[in-house]
């Protein structure tokens, strides 16, 4: 296949469609053709993140009950987060990997980047979109199957003008702790002010062709619980943010201690 002009400059233009277009051929090539540490040869290594959450200590599967800290059985019917701003960081700034990505409940759950050797000082993760990407933003302006256009942002966008919802905690519950679940919960979180900075932040070094893996991890059952201060579904269930902004800052306080970047 021959490129012509204007798709060889779409794919140099310093735009995030064009980015990610380079980078996801760059890594088909490395994994296609390998990688050369010679002289002659040196090539980029790779960083593979893996969102590594858990429900009562098991996967995030759709359906799936645990007892929360309140008695409460939950059953879970939704989960969704985006992961955004993902970036390296050296002693010039921030090196983005991506804008933004989505997790949903059983999806895949990993991704993988090419990065340039070097030392880096640390990783970051945001829990949400940044706000370059956020309010005021219109999802059609990005291609539909971006995590952020029309088709990829489906069921996480508000309109227009209030932005994503950066991530979904649906379910039912049994406030006696049976199986009878007729109690509705429901944690939509989103605002600038709500975007969560996860990060690692022991240097480490990319060398010529090496791996390197990161685990992002959370315990959604631990979204409910901040120290002292517990969710308790049976009386503060639902927050789409703006209607309940007391448990939205509560939830996404327990969420950002519950959340961890760890390297392996």
């Amino acid at each position: 296949m021959t490129l012509k002009g204007q798709e060889i400059r779409n794919m140099m233009m310093p735009s995030p469609f064009g980015r990610t277009l380079f980078s996801a051929m760059a890594m088909a090539c490395i994994l296609l053709v390998g990688c050369k540490p010679d002289p002659m040869h040196g090539g980029p290594g790779t960083l593979t993140l893996n969102a590594a959450f858990q429900f009562a200590g098991d996967s995030v599967s759709i359906g799936r009950t645990a007892l929360d800290a309140s008695g409460n059985n939950l059953r879970l019917e939704t989960f969704s987060i985006y992961l955004g701003g993902i970036e390296l960081l050296n002693d010039t700034g921030a090196v983005r990997l991506s804008e933004a990505e989505r997790w949903d409940a059983g999806a895949d759950n990993s991704w993988n980047w090419i990065v340039e050797p070097g030392t880096y000082d640390g990783f970051r993760i945001h829990l949400g979109v940044p706000a370059e990407f956020n309010t005021n933003t219109d999802p059609t302006i990005w291609p539909n199957d971006h995590p952020l256009g029309v088709n990829g942002s489906a069921g996480m966008f508000w309109s227009w003008n209030t932005g994503y919802i950066f991530s979904k905690f649906d379910g039912k519950a049994d406030t006696t702790g049976g199986e009878n679940f007729t109690h509705p919960f429901a944690f939509h979180i989103g605002g600038d002010d709500h975007l969560v900075e996860v990060r690692y932040s022991e240097p480490w070094v990319v060398a010529e062709c090496s791996e390197h893996h990161f685990d992002l991890r959370g315990e959604l059952m631990d979204f409910l619980v901040n120290g002292n201060d517990t969710i308790d579904v049976r009386d503060d269930h639902i927050t789409h943010t703006g209607d309940n902004p007391d448990l939205a800052e509560r939830y996404v306080t327990a969420q950002s201690a519950a959340v961890t970047l760890q390297k392996h």
